[in-house]
């Protein structure tokens, strides 16, 4: 009875490990699938923001046109640019884990973003003003975030590449 008792106790403890150790492994591929994504977002976002025609340097040297009627006038092309690009960080937002060090920064930047448009659109002629404090928010948060992910993440400031040659990859050529 005791053999009987003894196989019956290590098959319990035996499977019961096993499954622990199961559930454990596919819950650090799934912490692993995670981070992943939310790398992958905020390198996407990084691109995006120093891809941004309004956040360049050189935007902000040429006067502007403010109609605000004219769909193609420069406030109308940079309102619709920050409203994106605001979009674009909410949406990074989705990815990242419940204790991400990218939170605050991402909160920022959405916060950076809705003080541009409420002043710019209080005030259409400080947009060249308001544009250089956005792009400078957002270089000092752009840190932030990489900060957050030294190892993966890499800093490009706002609007850095928005006129630069694409670099030539080797893929397809």
């Amino acid at each position: 009875m005791n053999v009987v008792l003894a196989q019956i106790v290590v098959t319990t403890i035996s499977v019961t490990g096993g499954a622990l150790l199961a559930l454990l492994i596919d819950r650090g591929k799934g912490r692993r699938a995670e981070r992943l994504a939310e790398v992958n977002a905020l390198r996407l976002l990084i691109v995006e923001i120093a891809s941004r025609r309004a956040l360049a340097p050189r935007q902000l040297a040429a006067p502007l046109t403010l109609d605000r009627a004219d769909p193609d006038s420069d406030l109308t092309r940079v309102m619709r640019s920050v409203v994106l690009m605001r979009k674009d960080v909410r949406i990074a937002r989705r990815f990242l884990r419940g204790r991400s060090g990218a939170w605050s920064p991402l909160n920022g930047m959405v916060s950076a973003c809705n003080i541009f448009i409420e002043n710019v659109d209080e005030t259409p002629s400080s947009i060249v003003a308001e544009l250089e404090l956005l792009r400078v928010e957002l270089d000092a948060l752009l840190l932030e975030l990489c900060a957050a992910h030294p190892n993966e993440l890499v800093y490009q400031a706002a609007g850095s590449l928005a006129y630069r040659r694409p670099v030539a990859t080797g893929i397809g050529e």
